[in-house]
């Protein structure tokens, strides 16, 4: 069995956009269908990327690329009003059937506060792999230099993917 990842539009994405998300656009994507093995390897988990990774040649060289363009860190880019991070996404959910998602955007440190999070357009509800771009800003609560813990966050409150970086 294969995966299709969906692709969503920009007014899509708007669509759902609430006035403290920075949904600059769910970006293009490889429009490939992804192996059970593939989707196996990162289920529960997002990989955060510079842009969209292409899949390879076989399930084994896919999840290297996959593996390879994961980002431990997002550098940012200052503007006149303050850093803006941005990154490609590709979550592996948990489970099919989200109806509306949300990614928190929680401190890694002791107090564990949540401190944005962005709305996630779900182009396909029985699709277990969304992508997409987003854009994140200081003015929405981000600090440099931080530790996040990133959770895909579904209409019932289960966390069905999750990742973590530091802002850079």
């Amino acid at each position: 069995m294969s995966h299709r990842i969906p692709s969503a539009s920009l007014p899509t994405a708007l669509a759902f956009a609430l006035p403290f998300v920075a949904v600059l656009a769910v970006g293009p994507l490889a429009r490939a269908a992804l192996s059970d093995a593939v989707v196996a390897a990162f289920r529960g988990k997002i990989v955060l990327s510079r842009a969209a990774v292409a899949p390879g040649a076989a399930d084994k060289d896919t999840i290297a690329k996959l593996k390879a363009a994961q980002l431990a860190e997002v550098v940012g880019t200052s503007t006149d009003d303050g850093e803006v991070w941005r990154f490609h996404y590709a979550a592996f959910l948990k489970k099919a059937g989200n109806v509306a998602l949300k990614l928190r955007y929680v401190s890694g440190e002791q107090d564990r506060q949540q401190v944005a999070e962005s709305v996630i357009p779900i182009p396909d509800v029985d699709s277990v792999v969304l992508t997409g771009d987003l854009t994140i800003s200081e003015r929405q609560g981000l600090e440099r230099g931080k530790a996040y813990v990133l959770q895909l966050v579904n209409d019932k409150g289960d966390v069905v993917a999750k990742t973590s970086a530091i802002f850079k």
